[in-house]
């Protein structure tokens, strides 16, 4: 007996230094990305603003955008509020910098490590098996690029992830506070992000199918307060708060056919996020699905709430309209492969086999991420450059608008006060509001394409930037305004910003 407790005690430890060993080299390869991989989105300042704002108690406004989203300037609707809040005081205690929020992501990032393991080892995977869930779940890249954003992603698939496990200690203890954490935590999710609506609702129905009423109005109750409160929030602004949610949508919207069936197959796994950052993900994630689903229907293989749940986030993820969500969906994925590496386990009588393909499969993924490591020192020389060159080259008191990556926005409201800035919003904007830009602004910096497809500007390049990730790579423009429907001040404007530049 004490020697089985030993060698019990002797495996825990072995398990958790090799979790811990993980988790610090993820920490440790997130670090040498730092804001270099991947560069520094426009999202990262139009969600860090907000959060500023509110710890200065100037309310929740976005005043980069400049109203192009209706009333944004004083209240932050078309995204949920518990990102901004959480970033706010996160922001009070280590400051508010693009660092600092991707430091924020990444213990995010480990938070949806730790508790993979847990969901691993609650559908009865073997230590070995859950590793290597967090494994490849650590090496893939879409996932490391989710994890060093400034965004609210990670913080989503945590909260998703923590209210699944508590329904799954609910389902095996029945206790009604397990089901109250799962919605507390759930609730919180969907205020997060709207991903996280139909997992959450699956859980409700699921509580109610099994008709056990006191634990789905728990369950319920959290939501009842957050989405509560966010509405009495949104009454202080009811116009700008469904004008901003339907641009929102209307961009999701913007997907044709073709682009859905690719995006419900997961077929954007297969080539480069943007077109430019390398991936490593499976484009096994449909076959997944679908074979799962036919082995609960004609085996009951898996528990029907268990498969309904990893249908619903697939769903959300391929129909969410992003091409990143691929890395919000990688933990969950991972963890359904782990279930069924688990079975297949128990099954063959070769496990030798299972085992050479999960490691090789993270050898794989390894190799991939050494190519991305060996890109960083080049992208982050042209980035620096980038920084430093763009702060000389724009005239005094210039008006400017930004759609860049790198986004210099940080960079120039630090050290050139003078200027004035407005981000573009990747949503459809204000029509009269981008009239307004078009009269009054006299540059523009950014990718040249999407200026032009998402506002007509008539641009004209000025200097360029070239950045480069291992074969592929893309253009940073300075731009000038230019065009014939200008008003006369606006023209007035314009032509002083011309004689500026150096």
């Amino acid at each position: 007996m004490r020697l089985a407790l030993a060698q019990r005690a002797v495996n825990g430890m072995a398990n958790a230094f090799c979790l811990a060993f993980l988790i610090v080299t993820f920490l440790a390869l997130l670090c040498y990305y730092g804001e270099t991989m991947m560069p520094v989105f426009p999202d990262e300042s139009l969600f860090l603003q907000p959060a500023q704002s509110l710890a200065e108690g100037q309310g929740m406004g976005t005043p980069a955008l400049d109203d192009l989203l209706p009333g944004i300037s004083q209240r932050t609707y078309w995204q949920p509020p518990v990102y901004f809040l959480a970033l706010a005081a996160w922001g009070e205690a280590f400051g508010f910098t693009i660092a600092s929020t991707r430091w924020f992501s990444r213990f995010c990032a480990v938070g949806v490590l730790l508790l993979l393991w847990a969901m691993a080892k609650r559908f009865g995977a073997s230590n070995g098996l859950a590793f290597l869930c967090v494994l490849w779940t650590s090496l893939d890249l879409a996932f490391q690029y989710n994890a060093n954003r400034g965004r609210m992603d990670s913080l989503n698939a945590l909260l998703i992830l923590g209210s699944w496990l508590a329904l799954e200690a609910h389902r095996r203890d029945g206790k009604v506070w397990q089901a109250l954490l799962a919605g507390f935590m759930g609730s919180l999710a969907t205020l997060t992000h709207f991903l996280a609506i139909p997992v959450t609702a699956l859980m409700a129905i699921s509580l109610f199918w099994r008709k056990q009423w006191l634990a789905c109005l728990a369950f319920l109750l959290p939501f009842g307060i957050g989405w509560g409160f966010w509405l009495l929030y949104a009454m202080q602004d009811w116009h700008g708060f469904v004008a901003q949610l339907l641009l929102q949508f209307a961009r999701k919207a913007e997907t044709d056919f073709a682009g859905i069936a690719v995006k419900m197959l997961f077929l954007q796994s297969l080539v480069p996020l943007f077109g430019v950052f390398p991936v490593n993900t499976p484009p096994i994630w449909f076959a997944l699905i679908a074979v799962s689903l036919w082995a609960w229907h004609r085996h009951r293989l898996f528990g029907g709430a268990q498969v309904a749940m990893w249908v619903a986030l697939y769903v959300a993820a391929a129909l969410g309209g992003e091409v990143w969500y691929v890395g919000w969906f990688i933990p969950f994925g991972y963890l359904l492969l782990t279930v069924w590496a688990n079975f297949l386990w128990a099954q063959s009588p070769k496990r030798q086999i299972l085992l050479a393909i999960g490691i090789l499969w993270g050898g794989f993924q390894s190799v991939q991420v050494v190519r991305v490591f060996s890109a960083i020192p080049s992208l982050k020389a042209e980035t620096e450059r980038f920084q430093k060159e763009i702060v000389k080259v724009l005239p005094p008191q210039a008006k400017v608008i930004l759609h860049s990556v790198p986004d210099p926005f940080p960079t120039l409201r630090r050290v050139r006060p003078d200027l004035q800035l407005v981000q573009l919003s990747p949503t459809p904007m204000n029509p009269d509001t981008l009239q307004r830009l078009q009269e009054h602004y006299s540059f523009f910096v950014g990718i040249e394409d999407w200026g032009k497809s998402r506002t007509r500007l008539s641009l004209q390049p000025q200097k360029e930037w070239r950045f480069q990730v291992l074969d592929r790579g893309w253009v940073v423009k300075v731009c000038e305004v230019c065009g014939a429907n200008f008003g006369q001040e606006g023209s007035g404007e314009k032509e002083r910003d011309r004689k500026r530049q150096p």
